[in-house]
Formats: C-alpha cells, sequence, structure tokens
C-alpha cells in the first residue's frame, strides 16, 4: 500500500461518521507535562509565546523532525494528544507560535486589508478594529529568527518540517508556500480564510504557478500540500478552496491532498485536520 492510500485510510478512522453532527469546538486542554513548556521570544512588548512538547523518544542521527503550528494556543495541544495517543515514540518534536500579552493574530496572519467587496460577491471585509498587514514581518521572524533559535535551542532535521494553521492561519501557510516555498517540507491549511482581499491566495497562486514555469516547470525537490475543507463543497463560492487546489494541482513537484469534511464545521474541523496532519507527517 502507497502513503497516499495509507494517508486516506489513516485519515478515514478520524473522519466524522456520515449523518453525525458536528462537533462543538472545546476549550483546549492545558498540557502540564514534563516535556511540556513553553518560553517567550521576541521583542519587549510584541513577545510570541513558543510552546514545545519534545517527544518520548531521543533524536535521530539527523535531528528530530518538526511540526510547527500556528494559533499555538488552540493548535499545540491538539498535536500533543494525538502524537502522545497515536505515536508516542515517534522522534517528532512539536512547536506552537502564540502570544504574550495582546494577541496580534489578524495581523501576523494577513496582508493589508483590502477596501470592502460588494457584498453581493459573497466575500467578507476585515473586522474595521482589527489591525492588518503584518505577514511579511512575521513570516521573517519565523524563517530567519525563530527556526534558527529552535535550531540552537534542539536537535531538529531542518529538511523535515511541517507548518500548520487553521483559518488565518492556513491563509498563512498558503502564502508561506508561495514565497519561501522550501522553508517547510510540507504545508497543511485547514480551512485557509480563501475568502481574503477578494480571493487573494487564489491570485497568489497563480502567479506561483507562473513563476515556477519560467523557472523550469517544477517545484524540486517536491513539497507535500494538503488542504482540508470543513462543509460541503460550493464551487465558486468565497469560502471554497477547492479552485485553488486546482491551481496548485497542476504544478509539478507539489503533492497536493485536499481532504473535505463535509460534516465538520469551521470549529470542529481542528480536531480531525491536526490528526491529518501528524499522519501527513509520520508518513512523509
Amino acid at each position: 500500500m502507497n502513503r497516499r492510500h495509507l494517508l486516506v485510510l489513516l485519515a478515514a478512522t478520524a473522519a466524522t461518521p456520515a449523518g453525525a453532527q458536528p462537533r462543538r469546538r472545546d476549550p483546549p486542554p492545558e498540557i502540564d507535562h514534563p516535556r511540556a513548556s513553553h518560553f517567550a521570544f521576541g521583542p519587549e512588548g510584541g513577545q510570541w509565546r513558543i510552546f514545545v512538547g519534545l517527544p518520548d523518544a531521543p533524536p535521530p542521527p539527523q535531528g528530530y523532525s518538526v511540526i510547527l503550528s500556528l494559533d499555538g494556543a488552540t493548535t499545540f495541544p491538539q498535536f500533543w494528544t494525538h502524537r502522545e495517543t497515536r505515536a508516542p515514540g515517534a522522534p517528532v518534536i512539536l512547536f506552537g507560535i502564540s502570544y504574550e500579552g495582546a494577541n496580534r493574530r489578524w495581523a501576523d496572519l494577513t496582508s493589508r486589508a483590502m477596501a470592502p467587496v460588494l457584498p453581493i460577491l459573497g466575500y467578507r471585509s476585515a473586522p474595521r478594529d482589527r489591525l492588518t498587514g503584518g505577514r511579511e514581518a512575521f513570516l521573517a521572524m519565523i524563517g530567519d529568527e525563530l527556526l534558527p533559535e529552535l535550531a540552537r535551542r534542539y536537535p531538529l532535521d531542518q529538511g523535515d518540517m511541517t507548518l500548520y494553521g487553521h483559518s488565518l492561519g492556513g491563509l498563512f501557510v498558503l502564502h508561506a508556500l508561495f514565497n519561501r516555498p522550501h522553508l517547510f517540507a510540507r504545508h497543511v491549511a485547514a480551512d485557509p480564510s480563501v475568502w481574503w482581499n477578494a480571493g487573494e491566495s487564489q491570485r497568489e497562486a497563480a502567479a506561483f504557478a507562473g513563476g515556477v514555469a519560467a523557472a523550469g516547470g517544477r517545484v524540486d525537490p517536491g513539497i507535500q500540500v494538503m488542504i482540508a475543507q470543513a462543509g460541503r463543497a460550493r464551487q465558486n463560492h468565497p469560502h471554497d478552496p477547492t479552485s485553488l487546489v486546482r491551481i496548485l494541482s497542476e504544478i509539478r513537484g507539489l503533492d497536493v491532498m485536499y481532504r473535505p469534511y463535509p460534516q465538520e464545521n469551521h470549529g470542529s474541523l481542528m480536531g480531525p485536520s491536526t490528526a491529518d496532519a501528524l499522519d501527513l507527517h509520520l508518513l512523509r
């Protein structure tokens, strides 16, 4: 059985049975364990909280493989529970990015918000009280400051890393793929906010595809991309990522996996999508 078929089999075990009601998004549990910790990172007054989940396994010669999740206060407990339950001996270190003090996720995860789009198009606009537009600085912080610091503290295999994001986090994961594609070997976007700026992620994907074509027609080395979706697909709807999936699927060197969860809602998708991300990482 090949890796893709095994992935589908494993992910199917986590899917909600047909006819089941969408699960509510329960508050994440507090992780109180000797192998779980966190530290503050960044400038005074604008620090991030970095969660760390060490595995119950020694590092391989090449170092631990890595899963880095955005919105870490919520996603890190999910990954911790999945890893400890599904693969307790796997040499996978978990990191989650959250915040010390004020939550700045709208600024960190988005481009500058455009003027509101006509309601008839069905696109949302950003809340007027939220700062936006900091994703370039946030991506630079992750790639140029945080990952080197993590590699200084822990033995890491920097060629074997997964980035996970949900909602606006998923939007950011796609942006990272399009702008620094080889910073991570795997990108998992769960219900990415493809409505942002009237479908900006599709325009980014088309530009990325054009850049790949101009540079030789293939992403090399190859990259795995998983896009999970809650609810039922609605073709050409602003919240539906399938058009973006089609663009990415045409790019040689991208191994694109689309995971629909028709019985889940936007919040409840985080549980099965983090399990999928772990399975994808383990089956690399």
